[in-house]
């Protein structure tokens, strides 16, 4: 049977994307709508617009983590191998 690790680990990858864009996007929307309704303002459009962005930072922080995180897994550290590992190092 072949290893479905990446194909379910990229999956869950665009997953947790979509569902990031729409928790970041309703709670903006929700507060703009909230406030509009409250105050009587017209902040619906700057929430809209805030949401949207903090979307995309959040995205970007969750598939930069992903990136980096390929790379660790495989190599350890240079500072991690002299801090556990003291007695591997070469005269």
């Amino acid at each position: 049977m072949k290893d479905h690790r990446p194909v379910l680990e990229t999956l869950f990858l665009i997953l947790q994307i979509g569902i990031t864009m729409m928790v970041t996007f309703g709670l903006c929307f929700a507060i703009g709508l909230l406030l509009d309704r409250h105050l009587g303002t017209k902040l619906l459009w700057v929430f809209i617009l805030l949401g949207i962005a903090s979307g995309y930072r959040a995205v970007y922080l969750l598939i930069r983590r992903h990136i980096k995180g390929k790379t660790y897994e495989t190599e350890e550290p240079e500072w991690a191998k002299r801090a556990f590992h003291p007695d591997d190092e070469d005269p």
